[in-house]
């Protein structure tokens, strides 16, 4: 697995919600920015994306659009159309009848555990792909996302969540490339060749014993040069990178699985089981078990309302 299917495969769609909506001008839609992450693709038509006090941006057909949470914010015919709720407009359904229409999908997220937090704090608050920056394979995913959606049938929402993630890695895709300055620190490490090869690894045998020594070797560097460019690209050291890497694995496997705490820790490379609680208590403030029930309790699924 690469380092980029790795992050995201642990920021992915879970149970995500859906709607496919056609308005005729005049026309808004609100969002309350609750959600960590929206994705909204512009099917057809024209609009504007507007977050108060910033300028309204426009919209065409093919764009995406990323949105992060915070304050809430519109995506409108024209500046100073009346709105309503993503909520309302879920319940009352696509506009039927004659004139300039445009078609807005809309798929939310939920994302889980610190992978999904330093994905999201890596994105500024809105992240707009234009169709010319989409490749046609994602063109193509957006045809098919749009057409899923619009089907009522079994599996649906699994597939939906899937697609959702595969227009997830195309948008992001085309961001990062288009300004390495916006991303994250392990993805522009990808671009310098010892770097690389060391995140490779690491992502692929997170439970291996990644010293500074193993990894500067395995990056064909002295050790000092190592740690200096890793601290400069990445933004941390080495050692802190290894362990948040396997603090996410470790989050992972206690949210999906009910892996007993010893398996988890050998999993993420601790010899034992005390070993590993140390270092998740340190990390979190709770003990493994204790942070399990928790975050299970906490994760039943969202609903239309927080839109």
């Amino acid at each position: 697995m690469d380092v980029l299917s790795d992050q995201l495969a642990r920021a992915r769609a879970r149970g995500a919600v859906f709607s496919t909506l056609r308005r005729v001008a005049p026309w808004g839609l609100e969002f309350s920015g609750l959600r960590p992450l929206t994705a909204h693709i512009l099917l057809e038509g024209t609009g504007w994306l507007s977050a108060g006090e910033e300028e309204p941006v426009s919209l065409g057909t093919g764009d995406v659009v990323l949105a992060t949470g915070g304050e809430p914010y519109r995506i409108v015919s024209e500046i100073g159309a009346d709105v309503e709720t993503i909520t309302a407009a879920r319940r009352r359904g696509s506009d039927r009848h004659p004139g300039p229409a445009s078609t807005v999908l809309c798929g939310a997220y939920v994302v889980e555990g610190s992978v999904g937090r330093n994905l999201l704090e890596s994105l500024p608050r809105f992240v707009r792909i234009p169709p010319d920056e989409q490749t046609a394979r994602h063109r193509d995913a957006i045809s098919l996302l749009a057409a899923e959606a619009d089907e009522d049938e079994t599996g649906q929402q699994a597939l939906l969540d899937r697609l959702l993630d595969l227009n997830l890695v195309y948008a992001l895709r085309s961001w990062w490339q288009q300004d390495r300055s916006h991303a994250p620190g392990w993805y522009r490490a990808l671009a310098h060749e010892g770097l690389a090869r060391v995140m490779q690894e690491v992502h692929e045998r997170p439970e291996h014993k990644w010293t500074v020594e193993v990894m500067a070797h395995t990056a064909a560097m002295s050790r000092a040069a190592f740690t200096a460019t890793f601290k400069k690209v990445i933004g941390q050291s080495p050692g802190a990178y290894v362990t948040q890497l396997r603090m996410g694995h470790a989050e992972d496997l206690l949210l999906r699985t009910d892996a007993p705490l010893a398996s988890v820790a050998a999993h993420v490379g601790y010899t034992n089981e005390f070993a590993f609680a140390t270092a998740f208590r340190r990390a979190h403030g709770l003990a493994p078990g204790q942070w399990r029930t928790t975050r299970r309790q906490s994760n039943s699924p969202q609903d239309s309302e927080s839109w």
